[in-house]
């Protein structure tokens, strides 16, 4: 975090071929099309998302962090740190930005494994360097159709991994739950994160379940949509106000362009998108071990159980660009196991594991993006878009 019939997009069923003839993705709202998507935002409101990373930045890590944590002995750990352990790290991160970059590849026909990364990185570091909503996501896109998928498998690819990667991260707490059953710390999970954690799988069934009926039958998909719109209209006459979406055509768009792509791959693609999760889990207690924090103190399933609480809360994107707020909530969560004593050596593996899962992804991000575009500019002009959404650029 997907899309159509792929053989569709090209006049050969060549996926990897974008003809001049190729018509945009059938179904793409206008003015929500991947060129539009892609756009650059105003200046205004990119300095107000500017402005409010850097704000919220400041007050985690010069107000709040500071307040429990002594930074001198975080960086204390980061120098004990061995060349080995380092070296661990980066295999380890490199790992998870491979696996987390297949769910591009299952969903997009005619991307490899290495452009399946590519793609991952080109997301997470544009998406965190330049924080401007779904601009990220169109980039992307234009990267993409620049390697020659066709405009409707490229759309509905990407589409599709925005919905898989979120229901694999609502799977989460229902893999944790499972590991902390099977290793017998369930019972040391209680409160406000087991509440969030039973909301969250709740969730996420029901979300598989309506998916898997929208694209199964059409009858189904009829009266989710009848459902919905009464539901939608309702809250809107309450609240005062006319018009609204119109949910039902909302729902047949969905099953019409991503339907086939979801019988065919839809359960590959959570997998894998539960995958990703999993490897990132991964770095993070790697991250926590090699700065001195011992398994007895906090084992894997404890790990993972705060993890997948994190991933969960941060779907809503408290800050653009996940900035300061994920931190903050890993340092908490895995203190108040571990104990007060341990909150320097967590801080560090925490920041250790961010390095990778998000700080690195910024600077290797912009290098592919140069080395995707060669011939052009790093970022992409108004007319180019205009012309991969019209199938006219290859």
């Amino acid at each position: 975090m997907d899309e159509p019939t792929t053989d569709r997009a090209t006049t050969s069923g060549d996926a990897t071929q974008a003809p001049a003839g190729d018509e945009p993705a059938a179904g793409i709202a206008e003015g929500s099309d991947p060129a539009s998507a892609a756009a650059p935002p105003s200046r205004r409101a990119a300095l107000l998302r500017s402005g409010f990373i850097l704000g919220v930045l400041a007050v985690v890590f010069l107000i709040i962090i500071p307040r429990f944590v002594d930074y001198s002995e975080v960086v204390d750990a980061f120098r004990d740190l061995t060349l080995s352990q380092v070296a661990v790290m980066t295999v380890l991160g490199v790992i998870a930005w491979v696996i987390s970059g297949q769910l591009f590849t299952v969903l997009t026909p005619g991307l490899t494994v290495i452009r399946g990364a590519m793609s991952y990185l080109i997301l997470s570091g544009i998406g965190s360097s330049v924080p401007f909503g779904p601009w990220n996501m169109g980039v992307v896109w234009v990267v993409v159709r620049g390697w020659g998928v066709g405009v409707q498998p490229a759309t509905s690819g990407i589409a599709l991994y925005g919905v898989l990667n979120q229901l694999g991260r609502l799977a989460l707490p229902l893999v944790a739950l499972v590991v902390l059953a099977i290793t017998g710390e369930l019972s040391g999970h209680a409160g406000t994160a087991a509440v969030i954690s039973t909301i969250s799988i709740v969730v996420f069934i029901v979300a598989v379940l309506l998916i898997a009926a929208i694209v199964r039958s059409d009858k189904v998909a009829d009266w989710i949509g009848r459902t919905g719109q009464r539901v939608v209209s309702w809250i809107l006459a309450r609240l005062g106000r006319e018009g609204g979406p119109d949910v039902s055509r909302s729902v047949h768009r969905f099953r019409d362009q991503l339907g086939e792509v979801i019988r065919r791959r839809g359960f590959l693609a959570l997998l894998v998108a539960i995958l990703a999760q999993l490897g990132w889990c991964v770095v993070l207690i790697a991250a926590l071990r090699v700065v001195g924090v011992p398994e007895g103190t906090l084992p894997p399933a404890d790990v993972l159980a705060v993890f997948a609480l994190v991933s969960v809360i941060t779907i809503i994107p408290i800050s653009p660009g996940g900035a300061g707020v994920p931190e903050l909530l890993y340092i908490a969560g895995l203190s108040s196991i571990a104990g007060s004593e341990y909150e320097s050596l967590i801080t560090a593996g925490v920041f250790l594991f961010r390095l990778y899962q998000w700080f690195l992804p910024i600077p290797i991000a912009w290098i592919l993006l140069k080395v995707a575009r060669q011939g052009r500019s790093i970022l992409p002009t108004t007319a180019e878009l205009r012309s991969y959404a019209k199938g006219e650029a290859s």
